[in-house]
């Protein structure tokens, strides 16, 4: 479980990064309205909780929480991203990479950590 825990956070830092990169430059670059930032803490919390699912090892609460983060995202992107600075769709889209590794990665090493081998090499549940 430690080996599985250590994987998922090396996975976890790019979309770290990018994500951070991007809360930051809503505060220094674009200037957001206040409904914005309400949609910005609705995808915080939706990541948090499947990201905290996906080191628990629970896939299914963890796909309720990307189907809840894809809701308030989709919103935001269709409501407020539209002709966006190039540079912001570049890190959009980074991020948005980032967490998809992070996720076949956290599917990947829950599917290893079933497997009848997985407790020699510390990934069982």
């Amino acid at each position: 479980m430690i080996i599985r825990s250590l994987i998922l956070t090396v996975a976890l830092g790019p979309y770290l990064y990018y994500g951070t990169k991007d809360t930051l430059f809503h505060f220094r670059g674009r200037r957001v309205t206040l409904v914005e930032h309400l949609l910005h803490v609705g995808v915080a919390v939706a990541i948090v909780a499947a990201i905290a699912s996906a080191y628990r090892g629970r896939t299914g609460s963890m796909i309720v929480g990307l189907l809840l983060f894809l809701l308030v995202g989709a919103t935001d992107e269709y409501v407020y991203h539209r002709n966006l600075p190039e540079h912001e769709t570049d890190l959009h889209a980074k991020g948005h990479m980032a967490l998809l590794m992070f996720v076949i990665v956290s599917v990947a090493t829950q599917w290893f950590a079933g497997q009848p081998w997985a407790a020699s090499m510390g990934l069982s549940r």
